[in-house]
């Protein structure tokens, strides 16, 4: 099945980083010239306390502003996984 999506679109995301190092800061920063729905916000800590992981929803117009969120996502310190 395959979909075409339409723009503008709501896109949820996870991100989860190693804990050690992580900087909160610099990480939220990187999303500011986004259409944040939901803000950047810690969810939750891994049980060992090695990872950490942050969710935000994003608005996005069009195809190239979700690659440009692509590019950003790469740039978080100490990521891991993105869902």
């Amino acid at each position: 099945m395959s979909e075409e999506l339409k723009f503008p679109v709501v896109a949820h995301h996870r991100i989860i980083v190693n804990a050690e190092g992580r900087d909160d800061a610099q990480t939220k920063a990187l999303f500011e010239g986004f259409d944040l729905v939901a803000p950047v916000t810690e969810a939750n800590t891994s049980s060992g306390g090695k990872y950490v992981s942050y969710s935000l929803s994003v608005r996005f117009k069009d195809r190239a502003e979700m690659a440009k969120f692509d590019e950003q996502l790469k740039r978080v310190p100490g990521l891991k996984m993105v869902l």
